[in-house]
């Protein structure tokens, strides 16, 4: 059997993928032998993370996992861009953006028949693994390419193909899983020993050099100790050292299982319930795709589609699924503006106010804030207009502190 081709991130390391972590590498690192790796990635704790994304652009969620692990199909699913898959293929990297989809945008719309509907968008990136023959020049991108991602996710190969196992072997989602766990806190530990040897070393020091070393090194102890970087206790002024910087274990991080057509309908594939107890042990948000069957879907007339769906037992596509967990675990809602002009959904924190909503519409708007004229989806959808959902005494008129619920309907006063 040809073994698997190394993942990028275990190519710059030289590490054997091969290896059924016990934490060895590790141990081949600093000297260390953790019991167990404490990877407790709560997504839900990232929403903070993603403030400062939102407001700039759409967000960038990275595909990554092993050649072979079907990240390129589940792009082509996603993005509706349908780029050559296999192990065969040119291991570019694409990137696309795809609508996240909201029944409410489709009821708003039939009841406002607008000149123009704008869902909300989540921009996608198809990373390839790293293989044998890359140089380190290659592989280097590859991780910036990681890096520069908002959110990622990891494919994990489930499916069975003959053709694929010849080259990479049978599937070993497992072993895939934990290897990477250890590939984000290695490479975080990489890069801080870089950066704080270059700052010991060099002869010009900055007026915050000492408090810059004295951080790294307390980031770097916590990795040691199998400590994400996201759970990490920062005090505001160890967050403006830190401001830019981007370290993998700080990022969410999404499984998707990758099932073939039978272990769909049957529910089960090896080693489920290995991933699912390491996922729910580390806060890892999971679901599973049939990624080949959905891309094939995908690819026919929109008006063909829900009885193939329906053939495979699927009652939500993997786009709405993967979109719906992003949401949830981020801690992401929607706010819609309307009219006869634009139905559009717009995307926030949870937790942000009126004013700062009013600012992912434009700048000015915030500036100017007055009021924002407020009504639920939930109430036009049951009581059939605005008006009604006036008399009903749910249409509001709220301040700038107003905390935006998913689901409002908004108008903002302004004046600049």
């Amino acid at each position: 059997m040809v073994p698997p081709p190394l993942n990028f991130l275990l190519q710059l390391k030289v590490i054997s993928p091969h290896t059924h972590h016990d934490n060895s590498i590790l141990k081949a690192k600093k000297g260390i032998l953790p019991e167990n790796l404490s990877f407790n990635a709560k997504c839900g704790k990232m929403a903070g993370l993603l403030k400062m994304i939102l407001e700039m652009k759409k967000m960038q969620i990275g595909l990554v996992g092993m050649p072979g692990s079907g990240k390129t199909t589940l792009f082509n699913l996603l993005s509706g861009i349908f780029r050559p898959t296999g192990l065969g293929a040119a291991s570019d990297i694409h990137i696309g953006s795809a609508i996240v989809p909201d029944p409410r945008i489709d009821f708003l719309a039939s009841y406002y028949k607008p000149h123009k509907i704008s869902y909300a968008r989540i921009e996608f990136k198809d990373i390839p693994g790293a293989r044998m023959n890359d140089s380190k020049a290659h592989a280097s991108r590859l991780l910036d390419e990681v890096r520069s991602a908002d959110a990622l996710v990891q494919v994990l190969k489930v499916f069975s193909s003959s053709i694929e196992n010849e080259s990479t072997g049978p599937p070993s989602p497992y072993r895939d899983l934990t290897n990477y766990s250890i590939e984000l806190l290695l490479a975080d530990m990489d890069a801080l020993e870089k950066r704080i040897c270059r700052l010991e070393e060099t002869t010009k020091k900055g007026k915050d050099s000492a408090a810059r070393v004295t951080l790294y090194k307390k980031l770097l102890t916590a990795l040691e100790n199998e400590q994400l970087l996201s759970s990490v206790p920062i005090d505001a002024a160890e967050k403006e050292l830190l401001s830019g910087q981007a370290f993998l274990s700080e990022k969410p991080l999404f499984l998707v299982v990758n099932i073939d057509e039978e272990q769909l309908s049957k529910g089960h594939y090896p080693e489920n319930e290995k991933i699912a107890a390491y996922a729910r042990e580390k806060g890892m948000p999971l679901i599973e795709i049939c990624a080949r069957a959905e891309m094939e879907i995908g690819m026919l007339l929109p008006k063909e589609r829900p009885a193939f769906m329906e053939d495979l037992g699927l009652k939500e596509s993997g786009l709405g699924r993967l979109c719906r967990m992003a949401y949830e675990s981020l801690g992401l809602i929607s706010f819609f503006t309307v009219g006869e002009d634009e139905v559009k959904a717009w995307t926030i924190a949870e937790g942000d106010n009126a004013r700062k909503a009013a600012g992912k519409i434009h700048s000015d708007i915030e500036r100017g804030f007055i009021r924002a004229e407020v009504f639920h989806y939930d109430h036009l959808q049951r009581l059939g207009s605005p008006a009604k959902v006036r008399e009903a005494g749910h249409f509001r008129l709220e301040g700038k502190d107003y905390k935006i619920q998913d689901g409002d309907i908004i108008n903002f006063r302004f004046n600049v």
